[in-house]
């Protein structure tokens, strides 16, 4: 069962994570150990809801982790009001405002992959992942993980790029990040952050980010500041802080991060205070790794009072999202769409037009409706970048084809 209780945030420090255990990059492994888990999801004010799942381990995904976890989270409290007005916008429209709730059941459909690996010369890449994207000055900017094999064994980097038009994303030029300050950003996120007047790129290994006055400017990015004090470390078969997500209220930045145990962690600071996090807790618990697995993502929905929270999943499975919704960044999390048969999004809710070309729904982010560290989102338009890969090609997981797909919802 899901289970949401205190914690306190501070852990003690531990040794960061090895650049090649986390996902998106952790090696193939064996998944988590199988088995039959009990009925229902606990959300945080202890409603129980929902049918049994049957966990198991991860097929041809790769984990490291075993089964089962029985961590228990905390609730932290965090209210308030105020921010920083943003510079710039978004995008936007005249006419009457038109307002959509977020949908409790979701549809989706998918076209060919948008962006494939596109390396600069003198590069070879074997895929791109892990996506971050936000809309910008009429620019979409994107930062992701590639797998560059240009000296052979090869290794974790990241590249940037934008267009005007996703019909122009596979065209896009894929500037290679290797050599820039920040290094290579695994896992990335971008976002403005209003308080400072800089865009921040939060990223791993272990936790860190750069600043930037300008993001069209990609030689403007700071060398990589860490991001979490105390942040774990490799635990036996348990990973490192990995895949980061930032967001904030109007008081409180607040980091979510995974370590493939079946856990979702969270870190929390004053907004003054950011980004110096310290500490952390747990958030919510799964029966098994598969289920609570990685690539969390949290955002504002625009015109309510709540948030959406996605975390990727496998159960015997190719991998999918699950949701669930809350009024405030410490939760409680009531499920929304949680399962493998009706997911947030997944192989059981998405049609691919002009054919399949990937089982899995994964690491991915939605298109914003804004760019600050709000992270709002608008359910009028559902929108979300993911990665996803031909099945039929196995091997070494760095060289897994992967490519950038983007979902529609389907109305």
């Amino acid at each position: 069962m899901l289970r949401f209780s205190a914690l306190g945030c501070a852990l003690a420090a531990l040794a960061g994570c090895a650049s090649d255990t986390s996902d998106g990059q952790e090696p193939p492994g064996t998944g988590g150990a199988g088995g039959t888990t009990g009925a229902g999801v606990t959300t945080g004010a202890g409603v129980t809801t929902g049918a049994g799942v049957t966990t198991g381990a991860g097929g041809s995904i790769p984990s490291t982790s075993t089964a089962s976890a029985t961590g228990t989270g905390g609730d932290m409290t965090a209210t308030g009001s105020g921010g920083s007005p943003a510079a710039g916008s978004g995008g936007g429209g005249g006419g009457p405002t038109v307002t959509c709730d977020l949908p409790t059941t979701y549809k989706w459909k998918s076209g060919p992959p948008v962006i494939g690996p596109k390396p600069p010369a003198g590069r070879t890449f074997a895929s791109v992942k892990d996506p971050t994207i936000v809309f910008f000055e009429n620019k979409y900017h994107v930062f992701a993980t590639v797998f560059d094999t240009t000296s052979g064994n090869g290794g974790w980097q990241s590249v940037y790029l934008n267009f005007t038009d996703f019909s122009q994303a596979n065209a896009a030029t894929q500037n290679y990040m290797g050599s820039w300050p920040t290094g290579s950003t695994v896992a990335p996120q971008v976002f403005y952050f209003r308080p400072h007047n800089k865009w921040y790129l939060i990223y791993q290994w272990n936790g860190r980010y750069s600043t930037n006055d300008d993001i069209n400017n990609m030689n403007g990015w700071s060398r990589p500041q860490t991001l979490l004090r105390g942040e774990p470390g490799q635990m036996g078969n348990t990973l490192g802080a990995l895949d980061f997500w930032v967001i904030c209220d109007d008081d409180n930045c607040h980091l979510f991060f995974s370590r493939d145990d079946g856990k979702l962690y969270r870190s929390k600071v004053s907004i003054d205070k950011f980004p110096n996090f310290d500490g952390y807790e747990v958030v919510m618990t799964a029966p098994s790794s598969g289920l609570l697995f990685e690539a969390s993502n949290v955002y504002k929905v625009d015109g309510s009072n709540k948030y959406l929270l996605l975390v990727e999943a496998f159960d015997n499975s190719p991998r999918f999202f699950r949701s669930w919704t809350s009024e405030s960044l410490d939760g409680p999390w009531a499920p929304l769409a949680d399962t493998k048969a009706k997911p947030f999004a997944g192989p059981a809710n998405v049609t691919f037009e002009g054919g399949d070309w990937t089982d899995d729904i994964s690491h991915g982010e939605l298109v914003r409706s804004g760019h600050d560290e709000k992270m709002t989102l608008d359910p009028c338009d559902l929108r979300f970048l993911y990665q996803g890969r031909d099945p039929s090609v196995g091997g070494e997981y760095g060289r897994l084809p992967y490519k950038l797909g983007l979902l529609t919802l389907d109305k």
